[in-house]
């Protein structure tokens, strides 16, 4: 008996010998060299330009030849090639470690590139198993490159992460949307909705110093990426929305805008916004303001002209006080109140026109509340919605609900 218990101990410790074993093709991460962005613009002297940037380990850098440009914590490395796969295998014969896609966080791509179609490359891009669903699409209003070598974070240092925060502001701005690349490219396969993604760009010192002669209430949203002029050594910045017709750019959304686009998808969290001061047309009232519940949206097709009603319900907190009015007084929280509406219902109704009458682009998806009126699946495709969308009319009604932080009463 105890002979065969041996036996049966050595047969066991044999089988287990191979698992203890390191493999010899086994890739450390002292091996790969991470990409922690993608960047794609019209090529010069092929079909496209492909830049990788990558962040830095500790005493770690790429070598080799090609061009390359190095900042402290990231290396970008740009080729011309005919396609991502080609520019990748490119960029792999003269770096010393091979390149790994799976901490990708931006793929960002030019807008001249954009106008044109890209297609083939969200395609491919989805198709690779290293790339991530989640990493976000960036439209660049310059190159792709630049935009790559002008990433200066000052709070973090470059990495898969880095991209994550720098949107994250989306949460308490509304000024841009989180797109990833699964969004992406849902919305341009979809029936009932149109592709758009976050609309980047450089924070220049021209930039900088330009003035806008819109009036006080309006300068803040009215900005897209490379017009803010914010002074900060970051030089990449994200604001606004870039709108899309099945796989071409068509134009692009203010900050503003791009509110309106995420109260309208009930994706908007909060924010704050300025309004005309009631008592004083030269000062403002500054709000924040958060969503109630979802909007209420309805679309008849009468004749075939999509007919779409929206109503929308909002929470404002008056950040600023001024104190010639009383905030304790039922009249003064209503009349601010009827600014709100007027100043939102402008907004909204003005985004929704220009995404169907300038860029016949539904990016809010408005279709899916029309494609159950159709009894077949050739009819939905018959009725061609997302051409149709142009001719849509729009009504908007907006209820705020009016609070203060601190209600005075008077003595």
């Amino acid at each position: 008996m105890k002979t065969k218990k041996l036996i049966a101990y050595l047969l066991i410790i044999i089988f287990c010998l191979p698992t203890l074993t390191g493999c010899y093709s086994a890739q450390g991460i002292e091996t790969l060299a991470y990409a922690v962005a993608i960047g794609i613009d019209k090529g010069e002297n092929d079909k496209i330009k492909l830049s990788l940037q990558f962040a830095l380990l500790s005493n770690s850098s790429s070598g080799g030849g090609g061009t390359s440009s190095q900042s402290q914590d990231s290396t970008v490395s740009t080729v011309d090639c005919s396609s991502i796969d080609a520019g990748i295998a490119l960029i792999n014969s003269y770096i010393s470690k091979k390149v790994n896609l799976s901490h990708c966080k931006a793929i960002v791509i030019s807008e001249e590139l954009a106008y044109e179609g890209i297609s083939e490359y969200i395609y491919t891009l989805t198709n690779n198993i290293e790339v991530r669903p989640d990493c976000n699409v960036i439209i660049s209003k310059c190159n792709a490159s630049d935009y790559l070598n002008n990433s200066k974070p000052t709070l973090e240092t470059v990495s898969a992460r880095y991209y994550e925060f720098t949107l994250n502001s989306t949460e308490y701005t509304g000024y841009t949307e989180n797109v990833t690349l699964a969004d992406f490219y849902a919305d341009m396969l979809s029936t009932t909705t149109q592709a758009h993604a976050i609309l980047g760009g450089i924070n220049s010192k021209n930039t900088q110093e330009e003035h806008s002669d819109l009036p006080l209430y309006d300068i803040e949203g009215s900005y897209t990426a490379s017009q803010t002029p914010i002074q900060s050594a970051t030089g990449i910045e994200n604001m606004g929305i870039a709108v899309f017709n099945n796989d071409r750019l068509v134009g692009e959304l203010t900050g503003m805008e791009a509110l309106c686009h995420l109260i309208m998808l009930n994706e908007f969290e909060s924010a704050s916004i300025t309004i005309p001061n009631p008592h004083n047309i030269n000062s403002v009232t500054s709000l924040f303001i958060t969503s109630n519940k979802a909007p209420k949206i309805s679309v008849k097709l009468i004749n075939g002209t999509p007919y779409i009603d929206c109503y929308i319900s909002i929470s404002g907190n008056i950040l600023s006080l001024d104190e010639n009015m009383n905030y304790s007084d039922g009249t003064t929280l209503q009349i601010i109140k009827d600014y709100t509406n007027s100043y939102m219902e402008e907004n909204i109704i003005s985004y929704l026109y220009k995404t169907s009458k300038e860029y016949n682009s539904d990016i809010d998806d408005f279709g899916k509340y029309v494609i159950g009126n159709y009894l077949t699946w050739n009819d939905w495709i018959e009725s061609d919605w997302l051409s149709n969308y142009e001719n849509a009319f729009f009504s908007v009604s907006v209820d705020t609900n009016i609070q203060t932080s601190q209600l005075f009463t008077k003595v």
